[in-house]
């Protein structure tokens, strides 16, 4: 029997280092999306607290403990569809932000719980800034005014 000629690689070897090659490559891209999504995500999660605290601000700023005791007698939740014609005790530009060029108009809700006994005996009534920032990632903040 007469061997072959060692010096080169087979083509099966040739193939099976390509598709290792790939293997590894998909895997790195696929790592290096990932990344770069989370990312983005982590900038505009930023950006969405930064527009929720200044709403958040606007709101103390803008209304009193008694203005929204007497406009709240179920809880109302807020946003830029409903604003104009739900009357609110302040004005509805506080849903209007455009930061590092992205427009949060129709990315925010502000809902405002009905005070309870409880609430009222300590007067304070509870609200809550939602901001939508990353497809369907949303943050929520918390806020207070009270008497």
């Amino acid at each position: 029997m007469r061997l072959l000629n060692k010096k080169g690689i087979s083509l099966i070897e040739a193939v099976a280092s390509i598709v290792i090659i790939t293997f590894v490559m998909a895997a790195a891209l696929t790592i290096i999306v990932n990344v770069r999504n989370q990312t983005l995500a982590a900038n505009e999660k930023i950006n969405a607290i930064e527009v929720a605290t200044m709403i958040r601000d606007d709101i103390y700023e803008q209304v009193t403990y008694a203005e929204l005791v007497s406009w709240l007698d179920t809880d109302k939740i807020i946003n830029s569809n409903n604003c104009a014609g739900s009357s609110t005790p302040f004005s509805c530009t506080i849903l209007s932000y455009d930061l590092d060029g992205k427009e949060y108009t129709g990315l925010i809700t502000i809902t405002f719980y009905k005070p309870d006994a409880e609430d009222l005996s300590y007067g304070v009534i509870n609200f809550k800034v939602t901001v939508n920032y990353y497809s369907t990632r949303t943050i929520e903040l918390v806020g207070m005014v009270y008497e």
